[in-house]
């Protein structure tokens, strides 16, 4: 039975409000931080494995090795505490941020993502685990119930708590000691002897991959039994099948599965390879603050003397009403500013580098956020309804700025992007003939690239749009 109860203080600070997570591991409680007046996560051991001092302080060295990590992929760690229950046993927890969404394994039950979903957040738990890695942090249990589908991206869990806190199987470690993981995420080599090595994770995110795209993992494993005899009679793993995924792409899912890890790629290239090593700014999420509930049972003693915290009734607070115009005001005045120079953009020539955009969330959302609720290039300014003609140098210009904002969100293939941008370029070479149809066959790469998914509609309408205003000048100086 769990030590824990709604309205328990800890440290005088954190009070419990519901338990959303349970295992044979860790609970998982949402709570409120009256000190910063914001929701947070707390996670605790299991009762079983709280007692073990020597499992304490792993998960303490681990908890400051993951508040190290700052990355808009990784679930920030925001303090550690120890709490002392009754009958003396002190239980370590990590308060963490609350992360609204849905799980990718929880999204994953339905079937398969898109594959253009599938690579993009495949991309942001590399770019996190990129990020681990440069510090020294491993994550060891890399796997879909670990990564949160957000409105903001993927988010990777757990690089704190559930490393050193694995499930318990018949296959040692170092010193005996059981390994963390999950059998079908379990990189082969990390059954030998010898410290845990970055590739492991790069194997599972392989693992999460080819899960992701098709539905089923590459290979038949469900028991560390399973584990073991695949290491012993390694069978190929058949490439993932998939409509109009790229072949490179493809390719990148079977070389994070090699059996030697030598030969997989780190998790700085998988990123880079996937379009996620150099991520744009995610939207800004405002969180809601909370109000201090009366004074429930706490588990630490308060120290002696006077209370250092301030009193609720002398904190200034902004009433909600108010505060929800203000962050709403905000955005809008954001909008207006981005419509206004994407606007001027068609008449005084390359626009100014787009912002991020600043949105409001106050409810987790129940799965990935839809293509159309992603930003989008804004198509050419019109006059009375007509696009303006543009010229070959305008056009040019134009195309590669709509293209850029599109590959700073992720709405088109690189690949699709370069080819395009190629294309443009070549519009006023040759015979001015053959032009018609040289405009032609750039029309149809685009329709081509939106019915494979490799361009957003919104995006090849912005473009359709542009080479219509070249049109109208066919007939006359194109320079």
């Amino acid at each position: 039975m769990s030590p824990f109860t709604p309205d328990l203080r800890l440290h005088d600070r954190y009070v419990l409000r519901e338990r959303i997570g349970l295992g044979g591991m860790s609970e998982v409680w949402r709570a409120d931080d009256e000190v910063l007046h914001r929701p947070v996560a707390v996670k605790a051991l299991a009762g079983r494995l709280a007692a073990d001092p020597h499992l304490r302080a792993t998960i303490q060295r681990e908890a400051r090795a993951a508040a190290r990590l700052t990355h808009p992929h990784v679930t920030q760690v925001y303090d550690y505490g120890e709490a002392t229950l009754p009958g003396g046993v002190v239980t370590p927890y990590l308060v963490m941020e609350l992360v609204p969404g849905q799980t990718l394994a929880d999204r994953l039950a339905g079937g398969p993502l898109a594959w253009l979903d599938a690579v993009r957040t495949a991309g942001q738990v590399a770019a996190a685990l990129a990020a681990a890695h440069r510090i020294g942090v491993v994550h060891r249990d890399v796997k879909p119930a670990n990564v949160m589908l957000t409105e903001t991206g993927a988010k990777v869990l757990d690089f704190g708590i559930a490393a050193p806190a694995g499930p318990q199987h018949p296959v040692a470690g170092p010193a005996g000691e059981p390994l963390a993981g999950t059998p079908a995420y379990f990189a082969p080599e990390r059954l030998d002897p010898g410290p845990t090595h970055p590739a492991g994770d790069v194997y599972a995110l392989g693992v999460l991959l080819y899960r992701s795209l098709t539905g089923r993992p590459p290979l038949p494993v469900r028991t560390w039994d399973d584990v073991v005899e695949l290491r012993d009679r390694r069978p190929p793993v058949p490439p993932p099948r998939v409509p109009g995924l790229p072949a490179d792409v493809a390719d990148l899912v079977l070389a994070c599965l090699a059996v030697d890890p030598a030969r997989r790629p780190t998790a700085a290239e998988v990123a880079d390879r996937l379009g996620a090593a150099r991520p744009v700014d995610p939207p800004t999420a405002f969180l809601p603050t909370v109000t201090p509930a009366p004074h429930p049972p706490t588990l630490i003693e308060r120290p002696p003397g006077p209370s250092r915290a301030v009193p609720p009734s002398s904190r200034p607070e902004v009433p909600p009403n108010r505060l929800t115009g203000v962050l709403v005001a905000g955005a809008v005045v954001l909008l207006l500013a981005l419509v206004g120079a994407l606007v001027l953009d068609g008449r005084s020539g390359p626009p100014p580098t787009a912002a991020p955009v600043v949105t409001t969330t106050s409810r987790p959302s129940a799965a990935v956020a839809p293509p159309a609720a992603r930003p989008t290039p804004t198509p050419t300014s019109t006059r009375a309804g007509a696009p303006e003609p543009v010229t070959a140098r305008q056009l040019r210009s134009r195309f590669a700025d709509v293209l850029d904002r599109a590959a700073a969100v992720r709405l088109v293939d690189r690949k699709t992007a370069d080819d395009l941008r190629k294309k443009v370029t070549e519009l006023d070479r040759g015979r001015p003939k053959d032009r018609a149809k040289r405009v032609e066959d750039l029309r149809e790469r685009i329709e081509d690239a939106v019915d494979d998914e490799k361009l957003d509609e919104a995006t090849g309408a912005a473009l359709r749009k542009l080479l219509d205003s070249y049109d109208r000048l066919a007939g006359g100086d194109q320079g």
